[in-house]
């Protein structure tokens, strides 16, 4: 599927006409689902946002899922103004600043009133964006993006997308938390540049 001659695959800056009407994009009702499930869906699909123009593209290839763990910002299902957007409607974008340096950009996920959201690891098919902060950075994302509605916005959206023909799904731990470390809640495509960090085991028996 196209739109104004772009197609699924990403493409660095591919333009494509103003009007969400015409641009091929996840709904609500995709993001309105488990987080587990959703984050394994986003996995081929783009993100797109377009600055000035120009529509930057990065196909998503890791994520981590968070939902109300001991490492989620909504953990134990605690709301606070930083996480409120966690607890639904879903479809939004939640981009936090971290470490007084990096911003982390997530869909958020699950019914209304049920902490969720899918953090974007990694991307293929734009430059230097294997990790969140460079995915962030690749992108063009801040914390000036967070609360955008990914499903209305004009100028933010996540095309649908598929795996390539032999891909696999690795499923392990997440990366650079604390607690509740042990959970197997990243997944990424396996022999994507775009990963962060692999995991030889994992990948052994995906």
């Amino acid at each position: 599927m196209k739109a104004g001659g772009c197609g699924s695959e990403p493409v660095p800056g591919c333009r494509v006409p103003s009007g969400s009407d015409r641009i091929p994009r996840l709904q609500r009702s995709d993001f309105a689902r488990s987080t587990l499930r959703v984050a394994r869906r986003l996995l081929g699909c783009t993100i797109c946002h377009r600055r000035a123009g120009e529509v930057l593209r990065g196909r998503i290839v890791e994520v981590e899922v968070y939902t109300d763990d001991a490492a989620s910002h909504s953990a134990n299902g605690k709301r606070t103004p930083r996480n409120r957007l966690m607890f639904g409607p879903a479809g939004f974008a939640y981009v936090y600043f971290t470490y007084g340096m990096h911003h982390c950009f997530n869909v958020v996920t699950e019914q209304d009133g049920r902490p969720g959201a899918v953090l974007v690891r990694g991307l293929d098919g734009i430059a230097h964006a294997a990790g969140p902060a460079l995915a962030c950075r690749a992108l063009h994302l801040s914390v000036r993006d967070n609360g955008r509605d990914l499903i209305t916005d004009p100028d933010l959206w996540i095309e649908p997308g598929r795996r390539k023909p032999g891909e696999r799904i690795v499923r392990t731990t997440r990366i650079g938390i604390r607690h509740a470390a042990d959970l197997p809640l990243r997944f990424y495509l396996l022999g994507s540049a775009g990963v962060s960090k692999r995991d030889r085991r994992a990948e052994s028996v995906a």
